[in-house]
């Protein structure tokens, strides 16, 4: 017999693809960490641990573990692009401010997001939103 633990509380996973980032942003470990770590301390997360991987000559994968889950990136700084992941459990709000965050921080020109719900009754993951945005600024 399986048993599957139900009592939890829902989670939020977003999902999404920056595109024509800020390339010095992209690079190092020392540029990308920060914009991590700013983005978990701004949307009130808990740490347990974070690990990062300089590639050679450029790009970074990073992940900071989470009470509430995880937040990773991977960066191709010679394509202007990274792929960003947030997963917590509890209020959205966290999820979706430590996005926030790392789109101001990485300034994309087009945002590729898919926000899922997990851990909801019936164990099903449902997607809720999926959106590509095409982000102009006024000069």
């Amino acid at each position: 017999m399986t048993v599957i633990n139900t009592n939890f509380h829902k989670g939020i996973h977003i999902l999404a693809d920056l595109w024509e980032c800020n390339p010095e942003k992209l690079s190092f470990i020392e540029e990308v960490k920060p914009v991590l770590k700013k983005a978990v301390f701004e949307s009130k997360l808990t740490v347990l641990k974070d690990y990062f991987f300089q590639f050679n000559p450029v790009g970074v994968t990073g992940v900071y573990v989470l009470s509430q889950s995880h937040i990773s990136i991977h960066t191709w700084p010679e394509k202007n692009f990274a792929s960003i992941d947030v997963f917590t459990c509890g209020p959205p709000e966290n999820a979706l401010k430590a996005f926030e965050v790392l789109c101001r921080e990485l300034e994309p020109k087009i945002i590729e997001k898919k926000m899922l719900e997990r851990m909801n009754e019936g164990n099903k993951i449902n997607s809720f939103e999926t959106e590509k945005v095409l982000i102009t600024k006024i000069k």
